[in-house]
């Protein structure tokens, strides 16, 4: 991912496949977030993300607001 300024998010375009996905810091497990709601918020611990079908997507991460987000948007 890369930082956006303009989105002031963290941002990456790439080929997902159906299932899941969830963020996870320095390829590890221990500091990992998915959304419990599917509300666009993350929260530590949480659910896998679903992705409903496969395709290219852009995901952007929010993580200098109070509860970290992110956009899952298909292209």
């Amino acid at each position: 991912m890369t930082w956006d300024a303009d989105k002031f998010a963290l941002t990456v375009t790439l080929d997902l496949g159906a299932g899941e996905i969830k963020f996870r810091a320095n390829d590890d497990w221990a500091i990992n977030f998915g959304d419990e709601f599917g509300n666009g918020q993350l929260q530590q611990d949480g659910a896998n993300i679903a992705v409903a079908e496969a395709g290219n997507y852009t995901i952007d991460l929010h993580l200098s607001q109070a509860n970290y987000g992110y956009t899952l948007t298909k292209n």
